[in-house]
């Protein structure tokens, strides 16, 4: 180390002048390091949660890079190829063939907008944002990607809306899937409510698609023709095939969530099989392999009847329910007495807040300022002439009709 003497110009007293061992600069240099960590670590954590990282297999990176690619080149060709692209991207968002759909010669009276006091009762349903899987079609069920960039942006534009109408959660309703959870959490963090009480349950989980998870639905179109892949993803009581109990993709090999689940029978023959195998007794219960929309549903209606309804609804809670398109599907269909030939035909876009006004008895649709018809902008299929009744208007009760200029 090198030795500094004290300049003649400096104010030092004389009983404390001297030689003095330092290095100089040190303190400025170790401020300026730390300094430049804090930006670099706060750079990583822009937009988005604390404790929330991003989770993407190289695969996954790599697949949608090459979509970014393929969209990149689609843009200077107007041949047949770039319109299926659009199509594809299209998809992403609304899994619906077209926004037209809406339109054929179905009169649905959309209640957008008629909303009641925020501060009355309410149920407010959200299918989660988008995910990876969703951006490359595959069949994602109960596997466990989180949101997409894109997915982010709906929760908080979802959460930004309902700021904007002056809604006030008591309890959120969630699934045990990350990309559930995380719309949840992006949508009270723009709501300023993160200290809500958040509820989560395996019933409101995706449909387990069972051998059919994390595979291309393009790929099971091609190999099992269009007319299967149709019956597996759109039909009510057709089941995918079953996975193996001792697949990856069987939920009852997860042992961060097993020990939790209470509410599901024991299975004797998985019991004696993992006993075996461990050589000490293991009470092992009957998840799911593989479910139909009819099986997804017949959990998703009594979790919310016998669960939400007596400990939120009936209390006069105002309730937030993040989950997936299938398990919002059941619930919907008690609510709105959807028949169950139609519910294959009702389709649900990530991030959009459906609105169940409890006293009056109809779903609604907020106004997000932009005048576009939500016939134009969002497909929720031919059976939104279902899910968009009028409303049951009391005359003994004040209502009004939410703006955002207000």
């Amino acid at each position: 180390m090198e030795i500094v003497e004290p300049s003649e110009t400096d104010l030092t007293p004389i009983h404390t002048s001297g030689i003095f061992l330092e290095k100089p600069k040190l303190l400025e240099v170790a401020i300026a390091k730390v300094k430049k960590e804090d930006s670099i670590l706060e750079s990583d954590l822009s937009g988005r949660l604390p404790g929330v990282a991003k989770r993407m297999s190289t695969v996954e990176e790599s697949l949608l890079q090459l979509r970014k690619e393929k969209e990149e080149w689609s843009k200077s060709d107007e041949d047949e190829s770039s319109l299926e692209d659009d199509e594809e991207i299209n998809d992403e968002r609304f899994e619906t063939e077209s926004a037209s759909a809406n339109k054929e010669g179905i009169q649905v009276t959309f209640n957008t907008n008629a909303v009641n006091n925020p501060k009355d009762p309410v149920v407010v349903l959200i299918r989660h944002g988008r995910t990876p899987h969703n951006k490359l079609s595959l069949f994602t069920g109960w596997e466990d990607p989180p949101l997409a960039e894109e997915g982010v942006e709906d929760a908080k534009w979802a959460g930004r809306l309902l700021k904007k109408h002056g809604f006030e959660f008591d309890v959120v309703y969630t699934s045990w899937l990350y990309r559930a959870i995380q719309t949840a959490w992006y949508v009270l963090y723009e709501m300023d409510q993160l200290w809500v009480p958040l509820m989560k349950s395996w019933r409101l989980n995706e449909r387990h698609y069972g051998d059919l998870t994390g595979k291309s639905k393009k790929m099971i179109g091609n190999i099992y023709g269009e007319d299967q892949l149709k019956k597996w993803r759109k039909g009510y009581k057709q089941r995918p095939p079953q996975v193996s109990s001792y697949s990856f993709n069987y939920p009852g090999n997860d042992k961060r969530r097993i020990k939790y689940v209470k509410d599901i029978r024991v299975s004797f023959t998985e019991t004696i099989c993992r006993s075996i195998e461990d050589r000490k007794f293991s009470l092992h219960r009957k998840f799911p392999k593989g479910e139909s929309l009819k099986d997804t549903m017949e959990r998703s209606i009594p979790f919310y009847t016998e669960r939400i309804v007596p400990e939120a609804i009936a209390k006069g809670k105002r309730v937030l329910i993040t989950s997936h398109e299938n398990a919002i599907r059941g619930i919907l269909m008690h609510l709105c007495e959807i028949p169950e030939e139609s519910m294959t035909d009702l389709n649900l876009p990530n991030g959009v807040p459906l609105v169940y006004n409890v006293r009056r008895k109809c779903i609604s649709l907020l106004d997000d300022g932009t005048g576009d018809d939500p016939l134009e902008k969002y497909n929720f299929g031919s059976a939104a002439q279902y899910l968009f009744r009028p409303c049951e208007i009391d005359e003994d009760e004040d209502w009004y009709v939410g703006s955002l200029n207000e």
